[in-house]
Protein backbone atom coordinates (compact mmCIF):
# COMPACT_ATOMS: atom_id res chain seq x y z
CA UNK A 1 0.00 0.00 0.00
CA UNK A 2 0.94 3.66 -0.38
CA UNK A 3 -0.03 6.90 1.41
CA UNK A 4 -2.87 7.12 -1.12
CA UNK A 5 -4.43 3.74 -0.31
CA UNK A 6 -5.75 1.70 2.58
CA UNK A 7 -7.82 -1.39 3.27
CA UNK A 8 -11.38 -0.57 4.28
CA UNK A 9 -14.13 -2.92 5.47
CA UNK A 10 -17.57 -2.11 4.09
CA UNK A 11 -20.28 -4.41 5.35
CA UNK A 12 -18.75 -7.89 5.39
CA UNK A 13 -16.19 -7.27 2.64
CA UNK A 14 -12.72 -5.76 2.52
CA UNK A 15 -11.62 -3.38 -0.22
CA UNK A 16 -8.37 -1.73 -1.16
CA UNK A 17 -9.38 1.92 -1.59
CA UNK A 18 -7.19 4.24 -3.65
CA UNK A 19 -7.60 8.00 -3.43
CA UNK A 20 -7.61 9.45 -6.95
CA UNK A 21 -7.38 13.10 -5.88
CA UNK A 22 -4.84 15.70 -4.79
CA UNK A 23 -5.20 18.34 -2.06
CA UNK A 24 -5.77 21.75 -3.62
CA UNK A 25 -2.82 24.08 -3.04
CA UNK A 26 -2.50 27.74 -3.94
CA UNK A 27 0.50 27.04 -6.18
CA UNK A 28 -1.20 24.22 -8.08
CA UNK A 29 -0.61 24.35 -11.82
CA UNK A 30 -3.90 24.49 -13.71
CA UNK A 31 -5.18 24.56 -17.25
CA UNK A 32 -3.20 27.22 -19.18
CA UNK A 33 -4.86 30.60 -18.72
CA UNK A 34 -7.36 29.36 -16.14
CA UNK A 35 -8.10 31.01 -12.78
CA UNK A 36 -5.47 30.53 -10.06
CA UNK A 37 -6.77 29.91 -6.49
CA UNK A 38 -6.24 32.67 -3.94
CA UNK A 39 -6.73 32.93 -0.16
CA UNK A 40 -7.70 35.90 2.01
CA UNK A 41 -7.96 36.31 5.79
CA UNK A 42 -11.58 36.84 6.87
CA UNK A 43 -10.82 36.85 10.60
CA UNK A 44 -7.50 36.64 12.45
CA UNK A 45 -7.28 34.44 15.54
CA UNK A 46 -5.01 36.96 17.27
CA UNK A 47 -7.57 39.73 16.86
CA UNK A 48 -10.95 37.97 16.65
CA UNK A 49 -10.43 34.75 18.59
CA UNK A 50 -10.76 32.43 15.61
CA UNK A 51 -9.09 31.90 12.26
CA UNK A 52 -11.23 32.00 9.12
CA UNK A 53 -10.13 32.18 5.48
CA UNK A 54 -12.01 32.86 2.29
CA UNK A 55 -10.89 31.26 -0.96
CA UNK A 56 -11.43 32.38 -4.54
CA UNK A 57 -11.56 29.24 -6.64
CA UNK A 58 -12.32 28.44 -10.25
CA UNK A 59 -14.85 25.72 -11.04
CA UNK A 60 -12.18 23.61 -12.75
CA UNK A 61 -9.05 24.04 -10.64
CA UNK A 62 -9.39 20.79 -8.68
CA UNK A 63 -7.58 17.50 -9.33
CA UNK A 64 -9.96 15.88 -10.10
CA UNK A 65 -12.94 17.96 -11.16
CA UNK A 66 -16.21 17.39 -12.99
CA UNK A 67 -17.48 19.29 -16.03
CA UNK A 68 -21.17 20.18 -15.88
CA UNK A 69 -23.16 20.48 -19.14
CA UNK A 70 -23.38 24.27 -18.85
CA UNK A 71 -19.58 24.43 -19.12
CA UNK A 72 -19.55 23.54 -22.82
CA UNK A 73 -23.09 23.25 -24.21
CA UNK A 74 -25.11 26.35 -25.12
CA UNK A 75 -28.28 24.23 -25.12
CA UNK A 76 -27.80 23.12 -21.49
CA UNK A 77 -27.14 26.36 -19.65
CA UNK A 78 -29.73 25.44 -16.99
CA UNK A 79 -27.84 22.26 -16.03
CA UNK A 80 -25.05 22.92 -13.55
CA UNK A 81 -23.33 20.76 -10.95
CA UNK A 82 -26.59 20.30 -9.05
CA UNK A 83 -27.72 17.65 -11.57
CA UNK A 84 -25.20 15.06 -10.32
CA UNK A 85 -27.14 13.35 -7.53
CA UNK A 86 -26.39 10.03 -5.86
CA UNK A 87 -27.20 8.09 -9.02
CA UNK A 88 -23.93 9.39 -10.48
CA UNK A 89 -21.72 8.50 -7.53
CA UNK A 90 -20.90 4.77 -7.78
CA UNK A 91 -20.23 2.76 -10.93
CA UNK A 92 -18.58 -0.42 -12.08
CA UNK A 93 -15.52 0.82 -13.94
CA UNK A 94 -12.63 -0.27 -16.10
CA UNK A 95 -9.21 1.33 -16.50
CA UNK A 96 -7.63 1.63 -19.94
CA UNK A 97 -3.94 2.36 -19.47
CA UNK A 98 -2.38 3.78 -22.65
CA UNK A 99 0.79 5.11 -21.06
CA UNK A 100 2.79 2.30 -22.65
CA UNK A 101 1.51 2.90 -26.16
CA UNK A 102 4.18 3.15 -28.89
CA UNK A 103 2.90 6.67 -29.66
CA UNK A 104 3.49 7.85 -26.08
CA UNK A 105 6.37 10.31 -25.71
CA UNK A 106 8.63 11.18 -22.79
CA UNK A 107 8.68 14.70 -21.39
CA UNK A 108 10.74 15.64 -18.31
CA UNK A 109 11.18 11.93 -17.58
CA UNK A 110 7.44 11.18 -17.68
CA UNK A 111 5.97 9.13 -20.52
CA UNK A 112 2.40 9.84 -21.62
CA UNK A 113 0.16 9.65 -24.67
CA UNK A 114 -1.23 12.92 -25.98
CA UNK A 115 -3.46 11.92 -28.92
CA UNK A 116 -5.96 9.17 -27.96
CA UNK A 117 -7.47 7.60 -31.07
CA UNK A 118 -10.20 5.07 -31.73
CA UNK A 119 -7.51 2.55 -32.67
CA UNK A 120 -6.12 2.78 -29.12
CA UNK A 121 -9.53 1.85 -27.69
CA UNK A 122 -10.78 -0.90 -29.99
CA UNK A 123 -8.79 -3.66 -28.18
CA UNK A 124 -10.83 -2.85 -25.04
CA UNK A 125 -14.25 -3.36 -26.66
CA UNK A 126 -15.19 -6.25 -24.40
CA UNK A 127 -14.58 -4.52 -21.09
CA UNK A 128 -16.17 -1.30 -22.37
CA UNK A 129 -19.34 -3.24 -23.17
CA UNK A 130 -19.69 -4.40 -19.54
CA UNK A 131 -18.68 -1.17 -17.75
CA UNK A 132 -20.65 1.79 -16.42
CA UNK A 133 -17.58 4.01 -16.21
CA UNK A 134 -14.32 4.12 -18.09
CA UNK A 135 -11.09 5.74 -16.93
CA UNK A 136 -8.46 6.44 -19.55
CA UNK A 137 -4.93 6.73 -18.22
CA UNK A 138 -2.40 8.36 -20.51
CA UNK A 139 0.40 8.62 -17.95
CA UNK A 140 -0.34 12.30 -17.39
CA UNK A 141 -1.37 11.63 -13.78
CA UNK A 142 2.34 11.58 -12.93
CA UNK A 143 2.74 15.02 -14.52
CA UNK A 144 -0.03 16.51 -12.38
CA UNK A 145 1.33 14.84 -9.25
CA UNK A 146 4.68 16.56 -9.89
CA UNK A 147 2.81 19.89 -10.28
CA UNK A 148 4.63 20.64 -13.50
CA UNK A 149 3.45 23.49 -15.72
CA UNK A 150 0.99 22.37 -18.39
CA UNK A 151 2.10 22.86 -21.99
CA UNK A 152 -1.00 23.22 -24.23
CA UNK A 153 0.24 20.94 -27.02
CA UNK A 154 1.23 18.22 -24.55
CA UNK A 155 -2.12 17.96 -22.73
CA UNK A 156 -3.73 14.60 -23.62
CA UNK A 157 -7.07 14.52 -25.42
CA UNK A 158 -9.47 12.19 -27.24
CA UNK A 159 -10.11 12.55 -30.95
CA UNK A 160 -13.73 12.89 -32.02
CA UNK A 161 -13.65 9.32 -33.38
CA UNK A 162 -12.34 7.99 -30.04
CA UNK A 163 -15.04 9.85 -28.10
CA UNK A 164 -17.77 8.66 -30.47
CA UNK A 165 -16.54 5.09 -30.06
CA UNK A 166 -16.82 5.30 -26.26
CA UNK A 167 -20.21 6.97 -26.55
CA UNK A 168 -21.45 4.01 -28.62
CA UNK A 169 -21.50 1.86 -25.47
CA UNK A 170 -24.89 2.71 -23.89
CA UNK A 171 -23.98 1.43 -20.44
CA UNK A 172 -21.20 3.94 -19.87
CA UNK A 173 -22.31 6.97 -17.84
CA UNK A 174 -18.98 8.31 -16.57
CA UNK A 175 -15.86 9.23 -18.55
CA UNK A 176 -12.70 9.67 -16.46
CA UNK A 177 -9.24 10.79 -17.54
CA UNK A 178 -5.94 11.82 -16.02
CA UNK A 179 -5.78 14.71 -18.49
CA UNK A 180 -6.97 18.21 -17.65
CA UNK A 181 -9.53 17.86 -20.45
CA UNK A 182 -11.05 15.36 -22.87
CA UNK A 183 -10.49 17.78 -25.77
CA UNK A 184 -7.54 19.19 -27.63
CA UNK A 185 -6.52 22.59 -26.25
CA UNK A 186 -9.15 25.23 -27.01
CA UNK A 187 -11.71 22.80 -28.50
CA UNK A 188 -14.92 21.20 -27.17
CA UNK A 189 -15.62 18.44 -29.68
CA UNK A 190 -15.36 15.51 -27.25
CA UNK A 191 -17.17 17.44 -24.53
CA UNK A 192 -20.18 17.70 -26.83
CA UNK A 193 -20.03 14.02 -27.71
CA UNK A 194 -20.18 13.28 -23.97
CA UNK A 195 -22.88 15.87 -23.25
CA UNK A 196 -25.10 13.28 -21.53
CA UNK A 197 -22.25 11.72 -19.51
CA UNK A 198 -20.39 12.77 -16.39
CA UNK A 199 -16.91 13.96 -17.39
CA UNK A 200 -14.28 13.66 -14.64
CA UNK A 201 -10.89 15.15 -15.48
CA UNK A 202 -7.47 15.46 -13.79
CA UNK A 203 -7.60 12.12 -11.95
CA UNK A 204 -4.34 11.18 -10.23
CA UNK A 205 -2.74 8.05 -8.72
CA UNK A 206 -4.20 5.88 -11.48
CA UNK A 207 -0.81 4.17 -11.76
CA UNK A 208 -1.47 2.68 -8.31
CA UNK A 209 -4.41 0.58 -9.53
CA UNK A 210 -3.02 -2.95 -10.02
CA UNK A 211 -3.22 -4.42 -13.51
CA UNK A 212 -5.30 -7.35 -12.28
CA UNK A 213 -8.06 -4.90 -11.31
CA UNK A 214 -8.16 -2.89 -14.53
CA UNK A 215 -11.07 -4.87 -15.97
CA UNK A 216 -13.42 -4.18 -13.07
CA UNK A 217 -13.61 -2.14 -9.88
CA UNK A 218 -15.99 0.31 -8.22
CA UNK A 219 -15.39 3.95 -9.05
CA UNK A 220 -16.76 6.63 -6.71
CA UNK A 221 -17.41 10.05 -8.28
CA UNK A 222 -19.21 12.19 -5.69
CA UNK A 223 -19.18 15.86 -6.74
CA UNK A 224 -19.67 18.97 -4.65
CA UNK A 225 -23.09 20.09 -5.95
CA UNK A 226 -22.92 23.86 -6.28
CA UNK A 227 -26.07 25.08 -7.97
CA UNK A 228 -25.28 26.62 -11.35
CA UNK A 229 -21.55 25.86 -11.19
CA UNK A 230 -19.93 24.78 -14.47
CA UNK A 231 -17.71 22.32 -12.63
CA UNK A 232 -16.40 21.45 -9.23
CA UNK A 233 -14.36 19.09 -7.08
CA UNK A 234 -15.09 15.37 -7.10
CA UNK A 235 -14.53 12.84 -4.32
CA UNK A 236 -12.91 10.12 -6.44
CA UNK A 237 -11.96 6.71 -5.06
CA UNK A 238 -11.30 3.33 -6.63
CA UNK A 239 -12.61 0.37 -4.59
CA UNK A 240 -10.75 -2.84 -5.44
CA UNK A 241 -12.01 -6.24 -4.37
CA UNK A 242 -9.59 -8.11 -2.15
Amino acid sequence: MTPNSRIVRLGCRDYLVIDLSLPLSLDQQGYPGDFQPTRSVFSDIRQDGWQHYTHALGDHCFHPHCDAPNHFDTDQQERGMEIYDLSWSFHRACLIDLSGSPEAAEHEGIRFLTNITKEHLIPFTEILSTSEAVIIRTGYDLWSEKNYSHIPEWIPYLTEEASTFIDSFPGIKVIGTDSLTVDAYGLQVSHLVFKDKMIVESLVHLHEIPRENWAGFTFQTSPVRIVGATGGPVIAYAYLDI
